[in-house]
Parts: C-alpha cells; sequence; structure tokens
C-alpha cells in the first residue's frame, strides 16, 4: 500500500511539473513597467516611445526616449487618470495606430522620421477631445512635455535650478528671522 501511495505521489508531480513547464518556458515580451490598471503590449510601448520621440526629438539636448518619458506618460495614466480617462486612453491609443496604419499601411513605428512627423502635424492641427484619437494624442504630448520638464537634465543644465535661491539659515529663531 505504501508503495503505491508513492507512485500516485510520484506520478501527480511528474503531472504537475508537464502542466506547468510550458508556463515556465514560454518567454514572452513584457512591458518595461509594471502597470496596475492599464494594460498594453510591448508593441504598443515601442508606438508610445517613437511618438514621444517625434514630440521632443533628440537634436544637442536629450530627446524624450532618452529620458523615458513615455515610461512617465504610462506611469501617469495607470495612477492619476480616472478610469474613465484610462479607458478613454487606451482606446485612444489603438484607434491612432489603427488611423496610421490605414492611412500610411505601416505601423507608426514602421514610418520614417518624415511620415510620423506629418502624422503629428496633422493631429496638431486637429481640436483636442475628450475620446479616441485626440485625446490620446494631446494627453501624450502633454505628459511627454511634462516629463522632459521635470527630468534631472532639464532642471539642471537648462533650467539652471537652484534647490533654495540665496543663503539657506535653518536654525534661527522666530524673533531674529526677517
Amino acid at each position: 500500500m505504501t508503495n503505491r501511495r508513492v507512485a500516485i505521489q510520484q506520478l501527480l508531480l511528474i503531472w504537475a511539473g508537464v502542466a506547468f513547464l510550458p508556463a515556465c518556458l514560454h518567454d514572452s515580451p513584457k512591458v518595461s513597467l509594471p502597470l496596475k490598471s492599464i494594460k498594453i503590449d510591448p508593441q504598443e510601448e515601442a508606438m508610445l516611445a517613437d511618438l514621444a520621440e517625434t514630440i521632443l526629438p533628440k537634436t544637442d539636448t536629450p530627446g524624450a526616449r532618452d529620458i523615458s518619458a513615455h515610461l512617465f506618460v504610462l506611469k501617469m495614466v495607470d495612477d492619476c487618470a480616472t478610469k474613465e480617462q484610462q479607458e478613454n486612453y487606451i482606446k485612444g491609443m489603438r484607434e491612432f495606430e489603427s488611423f496610421v496604419v490605414k492611412k500610411t499601411g505601416k505601423s507608426f513605428s514602421d514610418l520614417d522620421d518624415a511620415q510620423r512627423k506629418a502624422i503629428v502635424a496633422e493631429l496638431n492641427q486637429q481640436r483636442p477631445s475628450e475620446k479616441g484619437i485626440g485625446f490620446f494624442y494631446q494627453s501624450t504630448k502633454y505628459l511627454t512635455i511634462e516629463a522632459y520638464t521635470t527630468c534631472e537634465y532639464y532642471l539642471t543644465k537648462i533650467r539652471g535650478y537652484k534647490m533654495l535661491p540665496g543663503k539657506f539659515q535653518g536654525c534661527v529663531p522666530v524673533q531674529k528671522a526677517s
């Protein structure tokens, strides 16, 4: 009876290992940033990085890709947007990609710089909206610029940010402060 128990236990252990093996071996690409509320795939993340780089390209200063502005955009949408805004953003992102494919026959990431700039110029001419492509693009543009203007490079090298202007005196009695 003990041999039968051991044999059944070993058989169950082998069966469980075989059942979980494909899940362990499957190495699907993942998004660079863990997100709680929104779900995107690596191709959508790459497209967002390309769009952010088109909005703020690299010149003699770092571009949006260099400061990972697309990750900032995703984190802000994931953490700070309402559920409805998150749904509109993701829906707009997918509509944007469909719009680009319909217009050019290629995905946004497969376009050259001139084609990307033409798409962005066209979107800049549209009026902002609360849904769809307009919402996605305007949100991405705003958050990309916010990411850039709050990054360390911009604050230290371009704006010349100082923690406190003048001389800091931390331990001064209230009566002597002027």
